[in-house]
């Protein structure tokens, strides 16, 4: 399905990546999560990923996760910030999301890339050097997630830490593609990320837990103080 705007051919890719949200309503604790998402977008977070799944979030009420995803993407286009959908490629056409995510367990990339062809952002989570080289030569993949740099605070099934040696060996000799790194950063790691040479730095908690979103984003940017 064709959609009425391709962000995807209008917006550099590492722009993109640069502070890239992921969040549900399971990761809001203190404050609903339009309110997170919208003081997020206003610090100047560059793309957002909706990730409605586990433990308290609305996995299991289609009707409500629908109307909470078409309310995100609704404060997304008004900033100019790309809508991305975790997991759910019926949801993606549905809405027109502007790209889709998948990790390793999830729906099999290729499956996604055929699915939505050029029309969407699609991205992929890898989990160490092995699994981002294979990224690189998919054809019509447009990022990896590469981690976990940090032991995670919004998830406790996650894969084994690779540290930021292993983002820095993912970056070596790297051919092409946009890389996004994620697990357990902060205001207090984010400038080691950086020093990596990852082109986007992935964040949760480090989001949703913040006393003041507008401070952290700042400190999260690749020119924070």
């Amino acid at each position: 399905m064709k959609k009425d705007r391709d962000m995807k051919k209008d917006r550099d890719m590492k722009h993109i990546l640069e502070i890239y949200f992921i969040a549900g309503s399971q990761d809001c604790h203190d404050k609903p999560l339009l309110e997170v998402l919208k003081e997020a977008l206003q610090a100047g977070i560059t793309c957002y990923q909706f990730r409605e799944k586990g433990n308290n979030s609305l996995e299991k009420d289609p009707a409500a996760l629908l109307e909470l995803a078409q309310a995100c993407q609704l404060l997304c286009r008004q900033y100019g910030v790309p809508f991305i959908i975790n997991d759910n490629l019926l949801l993606a056409e549905h809405l027109q999301a502007d790209g889709v995510h998948v990790g390793q367990g999830d729906t099999p990339i290729q499956t996604v890339i055929e699915e939505l062809g050029e029309d969407y952002i699609i991205g992929l989570s890898t989990n160490n050097l092995t699994q981002f080289r294979e990224a690189e030569n998919i054809k019509g993949l447009d990022y990896a997630g590469i981690g976990p740099a940090f032991t995670p605070m919004s998830k406790s099934d996650h894969e084994a830490v690779i540290g930021l040696e292993g983002l820095s060996e993912a970056m070596m000799d790297r051919d092409h593609l946009a890389a996004v790194a994620i697990g357990g950063i902060n205001e207090a790691n984010a400038s080691e990320v950086w020093e990596t040479g990852v082109d986007g730095i992935a964040i949760v908690s480090a989001v949703t837990q913040s006393p003041s979103i507008v401070d952290t984003v700042k400190k999260l940017k690749k020119t924070g103080k």
